[in-house]
């Protein structure tokens, strides 16, 4: 794996996304109490950015049509929406959230 520095954990609040770009691809990025995810910045169901969407416990919500999906692995977790979001590894090194996206 090939961790990829982007911000400062001290720069993503929680229950709050970030929305970056690595390697011409949108992701989001979320913290959610002491865990950090990230996951691709569309939805499977309308390709809607999930950025535009909101937060709930253990999951996001697109705006578009209300389809969730897991913060973990990226599965659908209601309709419209029945394919998964890819997800990528990130983890918090030395105060740095850093992602893989190979």
């Amino acid at each position: 794996m090939a961790f990829v520095p982007l911000f400062p954990l001290a720069q993503l609040t929680d229950q709050t996304l970030r929305k970056v770009k690595v390697a011409g691809k949108n992701i989001i990025v979320v913290k959610q109490g002491e865990a950090v995810y990230a996951l691709a910045d569309r939805c499977s169901h309308e390709d809607y950015a999930l950025s535009e969407g909101f937060l709930e416990p253990g999951k996001i919500c697109c705006s578009m049509h209300g389809a969730a999906f897991d913060l973990k692995s990226g599965a659908a977790l209601s309709l419209p929406a029945y394919e998964a979001v890819p997800t990528y590894p990130i983890r918090v090194h030395e105060g740095m959230v850093e992602i893989d996206i190979d």
